[in-house]
């Protein structure tokens, strides 16, 4: 004849020592409310099953996560499967969203990815342009820093000149190329 079944919280106990048969029979006591919980919420088998898994998991690891002053083991178990299938429902409708999203976006994109793709090239040619009208200093620190990707450092060094030389020279390139583009975009409009 057995002996009287263990209560929840020895159980817990066991868990947070690391005993397998302690949390196997407290998944074999509280698994099926758990998946009909589950169910209910995520409307999906699979997710649910998902959701059971983690939540169990969760406690193997957590065994402390269990506060007994907020309530019995089963309350605050059925409790966590709740919050974890609300979320795992938000996150597929999230997913779902995207999915749709991107779908709406590649329907509508064709048209609209030429013309940018198109706008993209022109204020490409127009840099280019105007890069070649800054002095030869300018244009060959904003080569090295925006062309090249070498920061502030590595310009002064590769160019064998102080660092505040180096920043001075990006910053002027910058603002006298910002300048030019502005110009040009002036006397389209004009």
């Amino acid at each position: 004849m057995m002996g009287p079944e263990p209560e929840d919280k020895e159980l817990l106990a066991g868990i947070a020592r690391g005993d397998h048969e302690s949390f196997a029979t407290l998944f074999d006591r509280y698994s099926a409310a758990a998946f009909g919980i589950a169910s209910r919420v995520c409307a999906d088998r699979a997710i649910a099953e998902d959701v059971v898994q983690e939540t169990f998991l969760s406690l193997w690891k957590r065994p402390a996560a269990y506060e007994p002053s907020k309530g019995a083991v089963a309350e605050y178990l059925m409790g966590a499967v709740h919050h974890k299938a609300v979320d795992a429902v938000r996150h597929e409708q999230s997913l779902r969203r995207r999915e749709q999203t991107v779908a709406n976006e590649d329907q509508i994109g064709s048209d609209d990815d030429v013309v940018e793709a198109a706008w993209i090239l022109v204020r490409r040619d127009r840099v280019r342009e105007a890069i070649v009208r800054l002095s030869d200093v300018q244009r060959e620190a904003l080569e090295l820093a925006y062309m090249n990707g070498l920061t502030y450092a590595e310009v002064a060094d590769k160019l064998n000149i102080p660092l505040g030389t180096a920043k001075t020279r990006l910053r002027d390139g910058m603002i006298k190329l910002r300048q030019m583009l502005q110009a040009d975009l002036a006397g389209e409009a004009g």
